[in-house]
């Protein structure tokens, strides 16, 4: 289950990043930091960026390096610690996010939606649900919950 899992992921994934760079020349990565940024609702800063894409804080730096010169996000240093880097989203960035959700958004319905049935939608949902809800702590540590 688990192989399947994490194969059907991978290659979900390679196709949405495949379609995204085809139809924008942006990786699925490129607009998962937009979109983060986008749901986040303001300047969020890098380290906050990196922890809710699960990335290491390098990979992020690229990635919003690529952006930055793009014209898609903005980097700026925090008031009170100057060391802290906030990114936000610019104008060109909001309009590219919003066209790469509309695309992203099919290639979700053709990958899983179109593919499962209402009542497998809904099973496949629980079931994440109360993967997620699961104390990963215990998971870590080999405790059981």
């Amino acid at each position: 289950m688990w192989e399947q899992l994490v194969r059907y992921h991978r290659q979900a994934v390679r196709a949405m990043d495949t379609s995204l760079r085809s139809a924008f020349g942006r990786s699925l990565d490129e607009y998962d930091v937009l979109h983060q940024v986008v749901v986040h609702g303001d300047a969020i800063r890098m380290g906050d960026l990196a922890e809710r894409l699960l990335l290491a804080r390098s990979s992020c730096t690229r990635i919003v390096g690529r952006l930055v010169d793009a014209g898609c996000l903005a980097r700026s240093r925090g008031d009170v610690d100057r060391r802290e880097v906030i990114v936000d989203i610019t104008p060109a960035g909001r309009r590219l996010h919003r066209r790469m959700a509309a695309v992203h958004t099919r290639d979700i319905e053709r990958l899983l939606g179109a593919l499962l049935s209402t009542t497998g939608r809904t099973g496949l949902s629980r079931a994440l649900e109360e993967l997620l809800a699961s104390d990963t702590a215990d998971v870590e540590t080999g405790r059981a919950g």
